[in-house]
């Protein structure tokens, strides 16, 4: 099985599995450095400063998730290769017929009885 599906139609071009986590890790983190670091050695105000320029990254990262859909892929979502295993797919239309966009996928239960037995 493949992560990408090639569709070429009119609409849609490509679809990708995806399964959906949150990578807050790298964050905590930082912000546990910060605390453990920087605090006992620097003065108050410096502390706060390498706070502030911390707090600043996050920020970004939470802004590029808003305005890049493949930026929110690489964060927020790892690629999979079994559709049973992936919630998401990103959809990317073909040129001029819209933008990415991630969309969330539902199974019924039916069909996946189904699809298993068959």
């Amino acid at each position: 099985m493949t992560t990408t599906f090639i569709v070429n139609g009119k609409v849609v071009d490509n679809v990708h599995l995806r399964k959906r986590h949150w990578n807050s890790w790298p964050f905590i983190v930082l912000y546990g450095s910060w605390l453990i670091t920087v605090v006992p050695c620097f003065d108050f105000l410096d502390a706060f400063i390498v706070l502030g320029g911390i707090l600043a990254v996050h920020i970004l990262v939470f802004l590029f998730t808003v305005w890049s859909v493949d930026f929110k892929c690489l964060v927020q979502n790892s690629k999979v290769k079994d559709i049973l295993h992936a919630n998401a797919c990103k959809i990317t239309p073909t040129k001029y017929w819209g933008s990415k966009e991630v969309v969330p996928l539902y199974f019924h239960e039916d069909s996946l009885k189904y699809d298993l037995v068959k």
